[in-house]
């Protein structure tokens, strides 16, 4: 009797099995791995990044994400062309708020505050291209409507940039307008 249909049957069982090990191992470090550039989670329920990858937005759902809000424009340099599809497949909500880089306003930062007070028990992904404009509307967000003391939400937004320019005057903006007295710090 030849031993070579038995040594072939317990390889083949063999390479399954690491392959299936691998495949678990693989998993784990995709849902450990950082979402995208400069990502920041600024609590539990809220994580802010750059723009992630078209695989790492087909997985969103997997790793607990309810919601993910673009405030990038659709036809940014790097922009994802199916990003809305690619998230709704893997269960998220998906919102795009195309915020003007020069020209934040008022009214997208409204908008984004009724979004994400209508998802206030769901894990959401703020994102934009690097994490400038989803960390400071996180930012002004979590001192407005969450009533975060603005030097504990400046922790998340340091870790990416301290605003400048027309961002450091819309974020003095929308303080003022909501009566909050904080002065960011000088990048």
């Amino acid at each position: 009797m030849s031993l070579a249909p038995l040594r072939f049957a317990s390889l083949a069982v063999l390479l399954a099995l690491s392959s299936t090990a691998y495949g678990q191992a693989a998993s784990s470090a995709k849902a450990d791995a950082p979402l995208a550039v400069n990502y920041v989670a600024a609590t539990e329920r809220i994580h802010t990044a750059g723009q992630p990858d078209a695989a790492t937005l087909a997985t969103l759902g997997e790793r607990g994400f309810e919601l993910v809000v673009n405030l990038a424009p659709p036809n940014n340099q790097g922009a994802v062309p199916e990003e809305g599809k690619l998230v709704a497949e893997d269960g998220p909500t998906y919102v795009n708020i195309p915020v003007n880089w020069q020209t934040p306003t008022h009214e997208d930062f409204e908008m984004f505050s009724a979004v994400m007070n209508g998802a206030r028990d769901r894990k959401v992904l703020v994102h934009c291209q690097l994490n400038m404009r989803a960390s400071a509307f996180t930012f002004l967000y979590r001192v407005i409507e969450e009533h975060v003391p603005p030097e504990q939400a400046m922790e998340a937004l340091r870790a990416v940039w301290i605003p400048r320019d027309q961002w450091a005057a819309f974020t003095a903006d929308e303080l003022k307008r909501h009566d909050i007295d904080f002065a960011l710090p000088k990048p």
